[in-house]
């Protein structure tokens, strides 16, 4: 695995969609009607393919919040808080989709890993939608950070995994 474990929101096929087009449009504002215009237009497609996310870097023990566009990251890196546990958190991803008379929100299921530091404080590092994806970043985080696993994907059920069965078996088994 990768050394820096990144964390960025997925952009809507449509979204990409109208704003490389909007892109596109600024360009021909760059060469056909003005600098100006065409640095107004570049704002809408920057606000539509903009992700948040955060990154972790195993190996210098930072993190950063970041802001991403095609892939381009922007965010300080800041020292590692003292970590305590990570999360394995299943929950539902909604998005809201409004036209100028209809409204509709799309929801999806997710499994968020949740770096807890200085009692319950917490930053999400890693989003997917396969729990075994999950559980391997979540014990390469945890060995990496020598840090504790709960798995909380059950509302109200939560549960501490044993990393070293984890790692080794790829089995999850819990510690009374």
């Amino acid at each position: 695995m990768d050394s820096i474990i990144r964390y960025a929101g997925k952009i809507p096929l449509w979204r990409t969609i109208v704003g490389i087009i909007l892109i596109l449009t600024s360009i021909y504002g760059f060469i056909f009607v003005g600098v100006i215009n065409g640095f107004l237009s570049l704002i809408i497609p920057i606000i539509l393919l903009r992700t948040e996310g955060s990154e972790i870097n195993l190996q210098s023990k930072t993190y950063r919040k970041t802001n991403s566009i095609f892939g381009f990251s922007i965010g300080k890196w800041q020292p590692l808080p003292n970590t305590e546990y990570i999360s394995v958190f299943s929950t539902s991803e909604n998005e809201t989709i409004r036209a100028l008379t209809a409204e509709t929100t799309n929801s999806r299921d997710v499994v968020l890993l949740n770096i807890f530091h200085d009692r319950n404080q917490k930053f999400t590092a890693y989003s997917t939608t396969s729990l075994k994806n999950a559980f391997d970043v979540a014990s390469h985080i945890a060995d990496a950070l020598a840090i504790d696993l709960l798995d909380a994907t059950l509302k109200n059920d939560y549960k501490w995994v044993d990393k070293d069965i984890l790692r080794e078996k790829g089995e999850i088994v819990y510690i009374d």
